[in-house]
């Protein structure tokens, strides 16, 4: 059973590994948890929990309220595929929705399935180049009943 909350300074080793691990192409080498808060701050941080391990993590960039940006959702890889990522996803939903967007790289074909699979639509007119590569903005649509 996994279990969302609210991030707390005892969960930055954790998210520091997480980080370094799953967040390696998009944010580099992450070498300690200098990095890890340097990643995010000023943003909300959720961590998902699952035998009292911390095995994932959300942070939303909340400075352009009451437009908020999904900048980090990464799961341990020795937790992917249990849905620890949909629950995260939906624990930032619920706070920050519906004015709520993310950036993905274009060759990150994994996470642009993840995001459609929940609703969320792929915005072409919103894209651009990095030092990454070529990504496209995904915005968050309530389903219909929402």
């Amino acid at each position: 059973m996994s279990l969302i909350r609210r991030f707390a300074s005892a969960d930055t080793p954790s998210c520091t590994a997480i980080l370094a691990l799953a967040g390696r192409d998009a944010f580099g080498p992450v070498a300690d948890s200098t990095a890890f808060t340097a990643a995010t701050q000023g943003e909300e941080i959720f961590v998902a929990e699952r035998g009292g391990i911390v095995v994932g993590f959300a942070a939303v960039h909340t400075g352009d309220a009451p437009d908020y940006f999904l900048h980090h959702l990464y799961v341990h890889p020795a937790h992917s595929g249990l849905g620890i990522g949909a629950l995260l996803l939906a624990a930032v939903v619920v706070r920050f929705g519906p004015r709520l967007s993310l950036k993905t790289q274009l060759s990150n074909t994994g996470a642009r399935r993840f995001y459609a699979r929940a609703g969320w639509v792929e915005e072409a007119a919103d894209s651009g180049v990095d030092a990454i590569g070529a990504w496209i903005r995904v915005r968050y649509r309530a389903r219909q009943g929402q």
